[in-house]
């Protein structure tokens, strides 16, 4: 058995080999790294399509929480809801573009030079689709509001705005600093929630949000005499951390929109760009693809080596051991209490509580009971990410744990608890000397399975601002625009933790086993 099971991780990791060295394929290669060098050539006769118009009725891929759908709704009639699909990361929807998925990209200027400048056989539609324009958002009517456009007007005028513009854009990768906090922070500090998928203007380097809507930020929050604190959420989470009073600001490529003005305030615009269509450019077809090995080291080499972001997997992966860990603890005393309350009465109050919450919390979404959580039911409170996460999967686990163990612990004959009574014990030494050892073997195996599960399950934390395995994964991809090697970095992470903690807890299980000691009768030879 140890053999097969030492055995499987290896075999696994082969098998994820062979379907990289299949999908590598159609990974072309990397031809810069600025969005200075995002113009491949300005013959766009190769594009796939020439115009706006053509666009319409085709399939589009944007980012979740994106405002690109609603703008060009109201700009134009050929558009339409069901030409959308949503995608976590500027990643995923290159690949879906590169892989005929979808037919264009719809993003903001900024974002679309830098994938075009990483990415052969893609490239950016001449026309404009819509003139855009970005701010800060803040909670509404919030007194910070007026202080804010305020000094984006100063910066306008004086040019900082065009400087950090200048700064974040350009080929000078040492010069993408953020200014040290070592101002007057007497008014206090203030959170800054950061959508660190949109390069250059909102990402993330080591373990730190940055880029120029940061760094514009450390400027404003400096003249106004506050201390800033950010923290990395996914796009679609941002406005919604910024209504509960979560986050006092948020920061990504925001359009100013006069849908969102009804539920946030929208600063005045610190950038004017526009909205385009990222689209195949069809004569890259024929260009020279990397060889494997080379394409290998490559995107193991940005991945991992690349500003030390093996430090942000790792710290990711801690996160994620931490709360799978505590919650699988918490969740199994939880479940077991569970049990001995329905032991007492098992068609009481309590059995009927208990009940409730396994159909309730097992069917529905973990996201959703995570999101409702947090920015509901500790909505008005000031408690961090990963406590949240904890207690969500506390419950959750405990739930499912509650329900195997009750199942196992009602599977067991009734004559057994009879024999412990005619043996002289009480009822709950029955319980726990007779019918508890037999039930732990039957349920153990399968609460270990649902253990792995939980730790699968956490993979969805990022949408509270917890930087876990996942969520780091999704912030490299977005740096490095590529979907398919972090997937599969990632991808071996999980597997091979998951792997590791059935091993672990399989071994402590047989302790639980009975022991098997050759049957012998004295003075007789069998």
């Amino acid at each position: 058995m140890n053999r097969t099971r030492l055995k499987t991780p290896f075999i696994a990791l082969i098998a994820l080999a062979v379907l990289f060295a299949i999908g590598w394929g159609s990974v072309p290669k990397a031809v810069a790294e600025s969005a200075d060098e995002a113009t491949k050539t300005e013959d766009t006769s190769t594009y796939e399509f020439q115009t706006v118009d053509e666009l319409f009725g085709k399939s589009l891929g944007m980012i979740s929480g994106g405002a690109f759908d609603t703008i060009l709704f109201s700009n134009y009639d050929g558009f339409e809801q069901k030409d959308f699909s949503y995608y976590n990361s500027y990643a995923e929807i290159i690949q879906a573009l590169k892989t005929n998925k979808i037919d264009a990209m719809i993003t903001d200027l900024p974002v679309a030079q830098l994938a075009v400048s990483r990415n052969t056989g893609i490239g950016i539609l001449p026309e404009k689709l819509v003139e855009d324009h970005y701010g800060f958002v803040l909670a509404k009517d919030s007194p910070y509001t007026a202080m804010f456009n305020e000094r984006i007007a100063a910066y306008r005028e004086d040019g900082t705005i065009a400087e950090l513009y200048k700064k974040w854009t350009s080929t000078d990768d040492t010069n993408k600093t953020l200014p040290e906090q070592d101002w007057d922070t007497s008014k206090g500090t203030l959170s800054v929630a950061v959508g660190a998928d949109s390069e250059p203007m909102a990402y993330q380097i080591g373990e730190t949000p940055s880029g120029m809507t940061v760094d514009l930020l450390c400027h404003i929050f400096r003249d106004l005499g506050y201390g800033m604190e950010t923290k990395s959420l996914a796009s679609g989470s941002l406005i919604a951390e910024v209504q509960s009073g979560k986050a006092d600001v948020a920061t990504s490529c925001f359009s100013i929109t006069e849908e969102r003005k009804k539920m946030v305030d929208m600063t005045e615009p610190f950038y004017d760009g526009g909205i385009v269509a990222v689209v195949r450019d069809t004569a890259a077809v024929a260009e020279q693809e990397q060889g494997f090995f080379e394409g290998l080291a490559a995107s193991f080499e940005r991945t991992f080596i690349t500003e030390g972001r093996w430090q942000l997997i790792l710290s990711g992966l801690i996160v994620t051991l931490l709360i799978s860990v505590i919650s699988g603890v918490a969740g199994l005393a939880l479940g077991f209490l569970f049990v001995l309350l329905r032991r007492k009465r098992e068609s009481g109050l309590a059995d009927k509580l208990i009940h409730l919450l396994e159909s309730l919390l097992g069917g529905l979404p973990v996201v959703v009971v995570l999101m409702v959580f947090y920015y509901v039911v500790f909505g008005a409170l000031t408690i961090s990410g990963v406590v949240v996460a904890i207690l969500v999967f506390t419950l959750i686990f405990g739930a499912s744990a509650g329900s195997i163990m009750w199942n196992a612990v009602r599977a067991i004959d009734a004559g057994q608890v009879e024999a412990g009574r005619a043996l002289g014990f009480g009822d709950s030494d029955t319980f726990f000397l007779v019918v508890l050892p037999q039930a732990a073997r039957q349920c153990v195996p399968l609460l270990i399975a649902q253990f792995v599960s939980l730790i699968k399950d956490t993979s969805v934390v990022g949408y509270i601002a917890v930087q876990d395995l996942t969520r780091v994964g999704d912030l490299i991809r977005a740096r490095t625009m590529e979907a398919f090697f972090p997937l599969i970095a990632i991808a071996v992470i999980y597997f091979v933790l998951c792997r590791l903690m059935a091993w672990l807890l399989s071994l402590w299980a047989k302790k639980l086993e009975p022991k098997k000691e050759p049957r012998a009768i004295k003075g007789v030879e069998l």
